[in-house]
């Protein structure tokens, strides 16, 4: 079964982190040049359901796609090889992400790429998601075959790798897409390492993100917080994010990006100092639970992560809390290796209602779940009142 391999939890779960395409968004000006709003729009919805369906059709039949099979009862997750894996769903958009920055437009049906300047690309920094600019994307001849599923057509290939010769690309059954998906790449190119985005990578690119379109194509306007918006996918948990930051915000905390390989993040301090320093954040949101594969097929994904240190100090309190506030502390954690050896600096031990209670914090904050919006106010009260040993 597929299932018993990295690979395919990793394409389901790049597959869920696909930007969902919203109802109302705004199209720059420069995307309308060669064609009507309409059809942008069109065009972007198609765009974005075949990067949905490449990553589904990589966890189905990863094989085809020259995708690394490593066991999920052999590797651990947070070991080389699982993040492998993470890396390698991104390949087949990485290949056209250096293929579309290298090319040229001819006659609006194609694209021309000057062999020269693909093979002069050079894999420049390790990116926050995903290594691009490197020529040698690995198995690319198996993705080339691949992409030729999806109405992609390659001329200038031997043995369906680049040769001597220039690539030309088409996309015979719409060739507005081709050119749209080139500007994308090229907006994507233009703004990373100092957009709003936060961080130097592609992300937007591999998750084929709306925001591309809505502003010029040397101009990234939006910031950190949509970094986490946007991959957060039901109204209840934008509502939440939404709610969770203006309150944060308005008590004069700072804010950064800060996610991870397996999820977006925004990390908030009491001081812009700490946070410049990468020290300890009070509270931060995530896309995404730290079980990564039961993660995948909840409907609510996102996570509060509160710092708490002392939760002695928030039992009075609790016990005036709504239910679901109590249970957040009520449960307790098996421990990570270390507690077992007994070297755990991390993690916490409390006890409440008579139960012994370790909580891990190696990864993130002692306390990570799944937050109400009505309960915001309860989450503060009780970081300000634990969040001091």
């Amino acid at each position: 079964m597929n299932s018993n391999y990295w690979i395919y939890h990793w394409a389901k779960f790049r597959q869920d982190e696909v930007i969902r395409v919203p109802k109302d968004y705004t199209v720059h000006e420069d995307f309308t040049r060669l064609a009507g709003e309409a059809e942008v729009r069109s065009a972007f919805s198609q765009i974005n359901a075949l990067y949905a369906q490449i990553y589904g059709d990589i966890a189905e039949k990863p094989g085809e796609f020259g995708m690394p099979m490593h066991l999920v009862k052999e590797q651990r997750e947070m070991s080389q090889k699982w993040r492998d894996c993470g890396q390698a769903v991104f390949r087949p958009f990485v290949l056209l992400y250096n293929l579309f920055v290298v090319s040229q437009v001819e006659n609006r049906d194609c694209l021309c790429v000057p062999i020269e300047k693909y093979n002069a690309l050079k894999k420049q920094a390790k990116y926050h998601v995903v290594q691009v600019l490197d020529s040698n994307v690995k198995n690319a001849q198996d993705i080339f075959v691949k992409l030729a599923d999806y109405g992609f057509v390659f001329e200038g290939l031997k043995n369906n790798k680049p040769s001597t010769g220039d690539i030309i690309i088409s996309y015979p059954d719409n060739p507005f897409i081709l050119q749209l998906w080139k500007m994308l790449a090229d907006k994507m190119q233009n703004t990373c390492g100092f957009s709003g985005a936060g961080y130097s990578d592609i992300s937007d690119f591999i998750f084929c993100s709306f925001r591309l379109l809505q502003d010029g194509l040397h101009t990234a306007n939006y910031g950190d917080f949509e970094l986490l918006y946007d991959y957060v996918l039901t109204e209840t948990e934008k509502a939440f994010v939404l709610a969770m930051d203006e309150k944060l915000m308005g008590m004069g905390l700072f804010r950064r990006v800060h996610g991870g390989f397996e999820c977006r993040g925004l990390a908030y301090y009491h001081s812009e100092k700490v946070m410049e320093a990468k020290g300890p954040y009070t509270y931060r949101m995530v896309s995404r639970g730290g079980d990564f594969i039961k993660n995948i097929n909840v409907a609510e994904k996102m996570r509060m992560q509160l710092r708490i240190r002392n939760v002695t100090k928030c039992l009075e309190y609790l016990e005036s809390c709504p239910e679901a506030v109590k249970q957040i502390f009520e449960k307790s954690d098996k421990g990570c290796k270390k507690r077992v050896e007994g070297t755990c600096v991390h993690g916490i031990s409390y006890e409440i209602n008579g139960e012994e209670c370790w909580r891990c914090g190696c990864c993130h904050t002692s306390f990570s779940f799944a937050p109400k919006i009505e309960d915001i106010e309860h989450y503060i009260k009780l970081v300000e009142l634990g969040e001091k040993k």
